[in-house]
């Protein structure tokens, strides 16, 4: 049961919105219309209606305003795999410099010369999934299957993130570490047989990463379309450390 207190309430409450809804009416009645200018428009001489189109016939259609503009969606989309290769672009040793260029040694993994948020994985996946050019810039796919932190592996090389560039520590001095140089070429058993792996095959089982559509110009094979690698071109037991094999 209500009491007078709650019913008085509801009454003022009520007296309220009809005195806010009678200011709001009685403001927009006051209000003069604005004229339009609508200039000279002609009439059409024919009074018959243009006939609709289908969604089929829109891709036949002419290009308006603004249709040319271009899109990054399309800029991503990289050569395909059964395009022909043109090697005319960077030589092989540009290439190999600049790959060279994000590791301290080579079977190191590449350092990201890029600012990141360090958020979630899909960011990363979301370039180096498939791989793509951005801007100008390579952003080649992963080597190796996806995992969940890839930070873990490769850190950022310069970056406005705050934590991104650590001072130097003075428990950390100069050492006389000397890592690998990066390979030029694989060793051939005759003139025409296909060249050995110049490197390990450790993280490194997706083929296309360096040498498929999305890869440097003069690393990019030009039979991308076979998806069995290795089964002209051997992997080095020395390299991979096999059991037996002494380097």
């Amino acid at each position: 049961m209500s009491t007078p207190s709650s019913e008085q309430a509801l009454h003022v409450g009520f007296a309220v919105i009809i005195g806010i809804a009678l200011i709001g009416f009685f403001v927009g009645v006051q209000r003069p219309p604005e004229a339009m200018d609508l200039g000279d428009v002609e009439a059409s001489e024919s009074d018959e209606a243009p006939p609709a189109i289908t969604y089929a016939e829109k891709r036949h259609i002419p290009p308006r305003l603004g249709s040319d503009w271009p899109t990054e969606l399309a800029r991503f989309a990289g050569p395909g795999v059964l395009d022909p290769v043109s090697l005319d672009g960077t030589s092989k040793a540009e290439d190999l410099a600049a790959r060279a260029a994000l590791r301290a040694y080579d079977g190191a993994p590449p350092t990201i010369p890029h600012d990141i948020r360090q958020q979630s994985v899909s960011e990363c996946l979301a370039c180096h999934d498939s791989g793509m050019q951005i801007r100008g810039r390579l952003a080649p796919p992963m080597s190796h299957e996806a995992y969940t932190s890839c930070t873990q592996c490769h850190v950022v090389n310069e970056g406005p993130s705050p934590g991104a560039a650590l001072p130097p520590d003075a428990a950390f001095g100069e050492n006389a570490f000397v890592g690998l140089v990066s390979p030029t070429a694989g060793a051939r058993a005759w003139s025409i047989a296909p060249p050995v792996i110049p490197h390990k095959t450790t993280m490194r089982e997706r083929c296309m990463s360096c040498h498929g559509p999305n890869g440097r110009d003069a690393l990019r094979s030009t039979h991308p379309d076979r998806s069995n690698c290795v089964q002209c071109h051997a992997s080095s037991a020395e390299l991979d450390l096999r059991p037996g094999v002494t380097p």
